[in-house]
């Protein structure tokens, strides 16, 4: 594990059953991202190892078991594939893509052409059409759950991983990009994985988050009080914005289909028929040059902050290393360790807010991170396996959505048809999706 005299666990073992780790790619509050290969095929992976701190709550465990099954049998374009949950070692075993996230690219290269980030959103929303069909909330929709492959393709990862709340009475989410019922601890919904998408499109168009709180409470404000950040964006975008961030969850669109088609009426009449081949190409030219010249990896002493995506203090993991397993010694202190950086923050919030100080800071424009930096780190969540998607505040399936122009909306051209197969029994060497293989 820390081997530089950080706050991992020094030699610390685990493994993941028919798999051999290589190398730790990022730590965060939800865990570690591992490189790793099947032991049997030799097939690329990426693992991601819950943090013990999340993996003891029951609650999680539960409503993580019922969704990495149906993520299991879950196939599609825009989404991450989970090959396989290792319950016992709380690994979610996920296909290898070469890629990078939103938030390396935009930190890189700044605002994104209005095609590119049209696209991307797109992309996500696609993913999102896919979850909820199945009865997923994704949950955490960040620049960071977003990667970017080689031919310019968004892709979902971290489907019901979300970060931990920092406050009691809070929802778990990022805060940059949490809907405002998630504030107030109303559960997550449809409408607030497609509030948060919203302010991932204007990330991409403006190079920064909506709200620029300096520190939670503010930012809190600003979420569920503060002016709609649609004057930021360019034209096309604004009604997509203002819609996407809506205060009242009734009034953003009944569905990741319905925002699609407003995306699809936005990106033809104010782009042209080929906007979508313009942004393809630009991103796929823009990540093929920053898979060339790569930001080192953040040292081993450092852990990718859920809030900010930038390098803080914390937890880390041994290239060559392994985790440590539930219930040992090495489990124990680093559940701990987790607490204890958890305590930290909740420390600095209470004694701001004593001296009626700025409270904790959240950097608005965080600093490149390893690739594939995590979404923020789930914690305790809700109890309970959801039978269907709650909807709760959120329009009627019937709404129409208002129309950005007068061009007859169509579905994006790239929509790919959503397969639930039957959920693969577990082995010990299961075979993972080909990751050398363009997901198109």
């Amino acid at each position: 594990m820390d081997q530089a005299g950080g706050h991992g666990v020094a030699g610390s073992r685990t493994h993941v059953s028919g798999y051999t780790l290589d190398r730790g790619i990022g730590v965060d509050r939800a865990g570690a991202l591992v490189d790793a290969h099947d032991t049997t095929t030799g097939s690329r992976v990426v693992i991601r190892l819950l943090s013990p701190a999340l993996w003891s709550d029951p609650g999680y465990r539960r409503q993580a078991r019922h969704d990495m099954r149906v993520l299991e049998a879950l196939r599609h374009q825009h989404l991450l594939s989970v090959i396989e949950f290792d319950d016992r070692h709380a690994a979610v075993v996920c296909e290898w893509v070469d890629a990078i996230t939103l938030r390396q690219l935009v930190d890189v290269s700044g605002r994104l052409p209005t095609t590119a980030a049209l696209l991307v959103f797109d992309d996500a929303l696609a993913a999102l059409e896919a979850l909820h069909a199945a009865g997923i909330i994704h949950r955490d929709v960040t620049p960071t759950a977003i990667l970017l492959d080689t031919d310019g393709t968004g892709i979902v990862r971290d489907a019901g991983v979300p970060a931990p709340s920092l406050r009691r009475g809070w929802r778990a989410g990022t805060p940059q990009y949490m809907a405002p019922e998630l504030w107030a601890g109303r559960p997550h919904t449809v409408a607030t994985d497609l509030y948060a998408a919203a302010g991932v499109l204007v990330d991409a168009l403006t190079a920064r988050p909506p709200y620029l709180g300096t520190d939670l409470t503010g930012l809190g404000v600003q979420h569920t009080q503060g002016a709609l950040p649609s004057e930021a964006v360019p034209l096309l975008a604004r009604e997509l914005v203002i819609r996407g961030l809506a205060k009242d969850p009734r009034d953003r669109p009944p569905s990741a289909t319905h925002f699609r088609r407003d995306v699809a009426i936005a990106g033809a009449a104010f782009l042209g028929p080929a906007w979508r081949e313009q942004g393809h190409a630009w991103l796929a030219v823009a990540v093929a040059d920053r898979l060339a010249d790569p930001v080192p990896a953040a040292p081993a002493t450092e852990v990718v902050d859920a809030d900010d995506d930038g390098p803080l203090p914390g937890l880390a993991i041994d290239a060559g290393g392994e985790m440590p397993r539930p219930g040992g010694v090495g489990w124990k202190v680093w559940s701990v360790a987790a607490a204890a950086v958890i305590a930290l923050i909740v420390m600095v919030i209470f004694a701001a807010k004593a001296l009626g100080g700025p409270g904790v800071q959240v950097s608005p424009t965080p600093p490149p991170g390893p690739l594939f930096t995590s979404t923020p780190t789930p914690g305790p969540t809700d109890a309970g396996l959801p039978t269907s998607i709650d909807t709760a505040g959120a329009a009627p399936a019937t709404a129409t959505p208002t129309a950005i122009a007068t061009p007859t909306p169509t579905l994006a051209p790239n929509t790919m048809p959503i397969t639930i197969a039957p959920a693969p029994a577990q082995s010990p060497t299961p075979t993972p999706t080909p990751s050398s293989t363009p997901k198109h």
